[in-house]
């Protein structure tokens, strides 16, 4: 994905959120800030019904291969006022960080270990302990 297609989808990504609280537009901003300027890791917004952002890590294997996936997604969910995101960290990881609520997707076929609903406490004023616990879901993904 270029630069402009990037940008292109980041916008269409803030406009689908406008009407969300602008505390919680401030924590999909403050991840995007975060993450945007590192090269291990790559913020995409993909255009799907729901318009997610995307952290994709990128490292190279033992091996010398470099390899790229998802270790979080999260998207607005506007009838329940919540963030919602999948993460590698399993539900018990995240608790031991402070999130509690964390469960296993219900689905076998989901690549991520848990979901996490984060209500108006969490996304106005939690955005720095889910970077770090973003940062933890990155370190595991990368250990593998």
């Amino acid at each position: 994905m270029t630069e402009i297609d990037d940008q292109s989808n980041s916008d269409v990504f803030y406009d689908r959120i406008a009407d969300a609280p602008y505390a919680a537009r401030g924590f999909f901003e403050s991840i995007h800030e975060h993450f945007r300027p590192r090269n291990d890791i790559d913020v995409c917004f993909t255009l799907t019904n729901v318009a997610d952002m995307r952290l994709w890590v990128i490292w190279d294997s033992v091996t010398g291969k470099q390899k790229k996936q998802v270790f979080a997604t999260m998207y607005w969910q506007p009838n329940n006022q919540a963030v919602f995101s999948r993460t590698k960290l399993t539900p018990e990881e995240f608790g031991h960080l402070g999130f509690e609520g964390a469960v296993i997707p219900k689905s076998a076929s989901e690549p991520q270990k848990s979901e996490i609903r984060l209500f108006e406490e969490d996304w106005r004023f939690g955005a720095l302990g889910f970077i770090r616990a973003l940062e933890a879901a990155k370190l595991k993904m990368t250990a593998q």
